[in-house]
């Protein structure tokens, strides 16, 4: 910024990186009831200073051109109030519903449990179960070979089939 350059040049320069209203066109400047200069634009303004090298500087510097745009510091404090209590009371929604959410959570957690539980309990059953008939597929088995046979003469033994001796035959 040029330090001869116009005044009207330099107001809009400074309305312009301040964010609040540049002059009016036929160079009277706006009512002090027109311009709306809250703590979101004071917060930006703050960012783009060096507040750690210097904070009270930084205060001085900011509260003067605050001052210079007819801008009360009790109206950015109160915006600023405003604000916290707007942004407190979305964190504590957000708590709420995380805390919704963590109650869901757990109970479906437990209901995970439960059907885990159920789902070892049924196969071991079935597991059982599967062994109890194949044990019974060879118990039948070999009790029909031990049963006596229907035919149409009569009802008889099943013979027993023996090997051949396997000597000469005299």
């Amino acid at each position: 910024m040029s330090m001869f350059a116009k005044k009207e040049n330099w107001e809009q320069k400074v309305a312009a990186e301040v964010g609040g209203p540049g002059p009016a066109p036929n160079g009277k400047a706006p009512p002090a009831a027109s311009p709306k200069y809250g703590i979101a634009e004071t917060i930006q303004l703050m960012r783009t200073l060096p507040a750690a090298e210097n904070a009270e500087l930084v205060v001085r510097v900011v509260r003067a051109t605050l001052a210079s745009l007819e801008v009360r510091l009790p109206d950015i404090i109160e915006d600023a109030m405003r604000k916290q209590k707007v942004v407190r009371e979305k964190i504590a929604d957000f708590h709420a519903k995380n805390a919704e959410l963590e109650k869901q959570l757990e109970s479906n957690r437990k209901e995970i449990a439960a059907l885990e539980a159920d789902l070892q309990e049924t196969t071991e059953v079935k597991d059982r179960l599967q062994m109890a008939e194949a044990s019974s597929v060879n118990s039948v088995s070999e009790a029909a070979d031990k049963l006596p046979m229907n035919t149409i003469i009569g009802t008889a033994t099943a013979p027993r089939v023996e090997a051949p001796p396997s000597g000469p035959k005299v």
